[in-house]
């Protein structure tokens, strides 16, 4: 996204510390199993804002790595928090954080829900263009993102069944893909498809199957 080094040392640090004011929040509170109440919430979106003060108390970091934690919850249609503030009014190292943030939280194990696959994970982003996610941003993260890990098991739409062995680079979503399994048998000779190269080929399906010793 041509970000110069400089720049990228200072996003690079604000993603990484976007979340310490959650060592403020109560971690009864964090690790909860089931539903939050209203008022549990509110302790929970204090974190952008403890973050924020907790950072630019170090003279030695750049206030921008502070606004990191600050704006990370922030929408572009201001239905973010802590201020909800939306549009330009939100830096563009926070847009790029936010996205960063959701996609991993939701394809993460929570204490209250199972992890969504990358490709799903993708389309939360999606689902938010424009609202609340930056367009551009969502492009160059899913040109950069494994949307489709390697090892993944996955389902083709002529029927055909395999994992995912390569990436194809800035090409997240048509990877290369080892066939195990034609018309419902597992075949003796595994064999590559390069998605990126066959276009008529769509992953539908991921599944949980074993690559044969």
């Amino acid at each position: 996204m041509t970000i110069n080094e400089k720049n990228l040392e200072i996003l690079g640090l604000g993603a990484i510390l976007h979340d310490v004011g959650k060592m403020l929040v109560p971690l009864e509170i964090l690790r909860k199993p089931g539903q939050i109440t209203e008022k549990e919430f509110e302790q929970i979106r204090k974190h952008a804002d403890y973050g924020f003060h907790l950072i630019k108390n170090v003279h030695t970091v750049s206030l921008l790595v502070a606004n990191c934690a600050y704006q990370h919850h922030e929408r572009l249609d201001g239905s973010g928090y802590p201020r909800g503030i939306k549009g330009d009014e939100i830096h563009y190292f926070g847009k790029i954080i936010a996205v960063a943030d959701v996609f991993d939280a939701v394809t993460s194990n929570r204490v209250y829900r199972n992890a969504l696959l990358p490709h799903q994970g993708l389309e939360v982003l999606y689902a938010g263009v424009g609202r609340k996610f930056d367009n551009t941003i969502i492009e160059a993260f899913r040109r950069a993102v494994a949307i489709y890990p390697n090892g993944l098991s996955v389902e083709l739409n002529d029927g055909r069944k395999g994992v995912v062995s390569a990436q194809n680079e800035e090409i997240g979503d048509c990877p290369m893909i080892r066939i195990l399994e034609e018309n419902g048998e597992q075949i003796k000779e595994p064999y590559e498809v390069d998605l990126n190269k066959n276009l008529h080929l769509l992953i539908m399906k991921c599944l949980k199957i074993q690559e044969p010793a």
